[in-house]
């Protein structure tokens, strides 16, 4: 084994315990649970008490297989129309074209979506006003921030405003404003129902403010060799790094086959230990190379790429990408280790 994936999954219910206290919230368990593996993280939440799951499409709901309201963002069409009814698995009906199939074949509870500022899944507003929702079981009314990791973007308000206006069209049915950042900036932003998702995982639902999640993921890989290189080597694929002095170069078992991203080719870092080591010349499939100059280190340790120390969204700012690329991008070759809940 050269590469490690642990779920801590005590601190997912720490963080969802921690969401809840603010408002009444379910997951968001889309993309296998953000690639840590959804029916662990399921079987999880619904030991915490979470009885409302989201998902993206009907093959990731069916997946599931829980005793819980589970919702399916893309919503239903005509191939999946039978297999939503016989689940009980309820659509979020985007269009009035979803409307109407979902009421010809007499579904069941499913949700609407309206888009207020996202221009994505969701009603037109002006369509949402003009359709005809009489006869449906509505169980949820939803719409989606924009730019809740910038709680002071004036669309967040503009957004609420709109949907404080729609929501009349439906009244009594429950409702569902907020992702992650939308619940931590406090439960009137929320509505019925929060819909978390990377806060959950560890990442930072904010664009700029500290997380105040706790860190779910470690991704390890251990060291196979050390060797010394003198100054003026080249090192990796492109030669794309020269070492100005004698340095010692550990070679780490992990690449971008197990979900570390290229980016972080001479830009990087791992932890060692109480230290930090830079990572030098390319990413490869299966290793990394990191300088260990500064470090105590030796073939067998295991060096940390993602986890408590260098964070999920530190590889994500050198990698130009968000946390949530990151985690979905976590490759399967790594032995997996679950810790309790």
């Amino acid at each position: 084994m050269t590469a490690r994936l642990t779920i801590d999954l005590a601190a997912l219910v720490s963080n969802f315990n921690q969401l809840k206290a603010i408002a009444p919230v379910g997951a968001v368990v889309k993309a296998d649970a953000y690639g840590l593996g959804a029916q662990y993280v399921v079987s999880a939440l619904l030991a915490a008490g979470c009885r409302d799951f989201f998902v993206a499409t009907l093959e990731e709901a069916l997946a599931l297989r829980v005793d819980a309201s589970v919702y399916v963002f893309s919503g239903v069409d005509r191939r999946s129309l039978q297999a939503f009814i016989d689940s009980g698995v309820r659509p979020v009906l985007n269009s009035a074209e979803q409307v109407e199939l979902w009421r010809s074949a007499k579904g069941g509870a499913a949700a609407i979506h309206v888009d207020t500022g996202m221009q994505r899944l969701g009603f037109e507003v002006d369509t949402f006003l003009n359709a005809d929702l009489s006869t449906l079981d509505v169980s949820l009314l939803l719409t989606h921030y924009a730019c809740a990791d910038e709680p002071e973007h004036p669309l967040n308000r503009q957004q609420q405003r709109r949907f404080a206006e729609l929501r009349a069209k439906l009244p009594g049915v429950p409702v569902s404003l907020a992702n992650s950042a939308g619940v931590l900036n406090g439960a009137d932003w929320v509505g019925d129902l929060g819909r978390p998702g990377i806060a959950l995982y560890g990442g930072n639902p904010f664009a700029d403010a500290k997380n105040p999640m706790a860190p779910v993921v470690s991704l390890e890989g251990r060291i196979l060799q050390i060797r010394s290189v003198g100054a003026g080597v080249p090192i990796g694929y492109g030669a794309s790094y020269m070492p100005d002095t004698q340095a010692r170069i550990a070679v780490v078992g992990v690449g971008y086959a197990d979900g570390v991203p290229r980016l972080l080719s001479n830009r990087g870092r791992v932890a060692i230990g109480s230290a930090f080591a830079p990572i030098v010349g390319r990413v490869s499939m299966d290793t990394v190379q990191v300088d260990v100059s500064c470090c105590e280190a030796a073939v067998g340790d295991w060096v940390e790429v993602i986890g408590p120390r260098v964070t999920v969204d530190e590889v994500a700012r050198h990698a130009d990408t968000i946390g949530y690329e990151v985690l979905t991008g976590l490759g399967h070759r790594p032995e997996r280790r679950y810790l309790s809940a």
